[in-house]
């Protein structure tokens, strides 16, 4: 089945930084100097599809262009949020000149983006966790001059919220290893960080933003990839939570293997070495002692009660819309099956060990649900997740991956009802029409998976 991609958390392992102009220093970016002519200059064509208003004036459209180009590309060039925040920094010493006769206010977008930018070269620096803190607390003061300007105003409580989860995954959790007892604070030694404490502060303001935007009727706010990827930077928070650890044991395992081991395992054959990417994929969950700061996150469901509920709730707001985006609708349709997939992982467990394992035998429970209790929440959860990982529409309908989501999903399903029982035998059809079409359409790709299938009815 296919596996969601992380943004942030690769991000946080993976990105290295990247000289390609003078370094942004947050204590000094209002004092910036223009950037001398040569070959790294940043030359940019701003779109024309841009969002601006009547009482916008030329250099603030040219900002959201230029910011526009940066959220469109592959967000790692330094340079562009260089001359961003470069341009804010011009943008607000003429504001606050003498020469602004007019008394013209600065537009909330402009703080969201001059905000947003700041935090976004934490990314450059993630092996500096002084600078990343001081990125981040820029950031965060310009985000508090906005509101204070503008109280309530929807984007910037939207990209708080953006900001306080990054700087969660890229300041916080980025300290920590396996054996981490507490997080310090960067400038305050004494001051731990609660992780807990943290996300539910951040929670707020996507809270308010949402009551806000329901209020107002602002339903279009949600047509905006930048506020669809809010909601999957905090399912990317919840992953890297969940899977904290796994690396850093497969790293360790690697270590085991230096030397003779080492080299007889590489001489496998290519059949072995996929075997041991399989294992790998389903080895055990890390378990971490009670005084590591993600336990209490990694021991409640709370948090991914919350994402289900208002990914949710962002859809059904998608769908008062005369034309929601469709890449919003699948790429939140396909997080929450996924997301309802995982879930349904512990309670099939549940169910298989109290029927089938002989050393439960006799027991009636476990994890407080007996066997049927189990069952039922899993056919309710893999149900769920067959529902958003079916194609919505014609161009989602021709993709065999899509096929193939919602026929192993369908397999999953059909494990849970008896053998040769009518509800298992249309479940296992169903999946095997969709796994033939997708396996003719990609010229035996998925044969496996069809071969396994088709293996359950002999």
């Amino acid at each position: 089945m296919a596996k969601r991609t992380l943004g942030l958390g690769k991000a946080a392992k993976a990105k290295k930084q990247k000289i390609e102009s003078s370094s942004t220093n947050p204590e000094t970016s209002t004092n910036q100097t223009e950037p001398e002519q040569n070959s790294n200059e940043l030359t940019i064509e701003l779109p024309k599809d841009i969002d601006s208003t009547n009482d916008e004036n030329e250099e603030i459209i040219e900002l959201k262009g230029l910011y526009k180009t940066y959220l469109d590309s592959e967000r790692d060039n330094e340079l562009i949020l260089n001359g961003i925040i470069h341009e804010c920094d011009r943008i607000l010493r003429n504001y606050n000149s003498a020469e602004n006769s007019e008394n013209k206010i600065i537009p909330s977008t402009f703080y969201k983006i001059y905000a947003f930018s700041l935090s976004e070269l934490s990314k450059f620096y993630n092996n500096d966790l002084k600078k990343v803190s001081d990125f981040f607390e820029e950031s965060l003061n310009r985000i508090e001059d906005g509101l204070r300007k503008f109280p309530k105003d929807i984007e910037l409580l939207f990209i708080k919220f953006k900001i306080l989860i990054n700087q969660i995954i890229l300041q916080y959790i980025s300290q920590l290893n396996i054996n981490s007892t507490s997080i310090k604070d960067i400038d305050v030694e004494e001051i731990e960080i609660n992780l807990k404490e943290e996300i539910d502060y951040a929670l707020t303001y996507y809270d308010e933003a949402e009551t806000k935007a329901l209020e107002d009727g602002d339903y279009k706010i949600f047509n905006n990839d930048e506020i669809c990827e809010i909601l999957e930077n905090f399912d990317d928070l919840l992953e890297i939570i969940d899977n904290f650890g796994k690396e850093e044991e497969e790293e360790e395992e690697e270590e085991e293997y230096e030397g003779e081991e080492k080299k007889q395992k590489r001489a496998k054959s290519k059949g072995d070495e996929d075997e041991d990417e399989n294992s790998d994929s389903d080895s055990e969950e890390i378990e971490l002692s009670e005084s590591h700061p993600l336990y209490p996150l990694k021991t409640t469901d709370k948090y991914k009660k919350w994402w289900q509920n208002h990914t949710n709730k962002y859809l059904e707001i998608l769908n008062k819309l005369k034309s929601p985006s469709f890449k919003i609708q699948k790429r939140l349709n396909e997080r929450l099956g996924q997301s309802y997939l995982k879930e349904s992982e512990f309670t099939t467990n549940i169910y298989l060990t109290l029927k089938f394992n002989d050393d439960y035998s006799g027991i009636e429970e476990l994890e407080g649900l007996t066997a049927e209790e189990s069952r039922e929440l899993s056919i309710e959860l893999i149900e769920k997740a067959i529902y958003h990982l079916t194609p919505k529409t014609q161009e989602d309908d021709e993709d065999p991956e899509n096929w193939v989501n919602v026929a192993e999903s369908k397999i999953l399903l059909g494990n849970l009802y008896d053998i040769n029982s009518k509800e298992q035998e249309k479940n296992y059809l169903e999946a095997e029409i969709l796994l033939r079409a997708a396996n003719n359409s990609t010229n035996g790709k998925y044969q496996d998976v069809l071969d396994n299938l088709l293996a359950k009815d002999d």
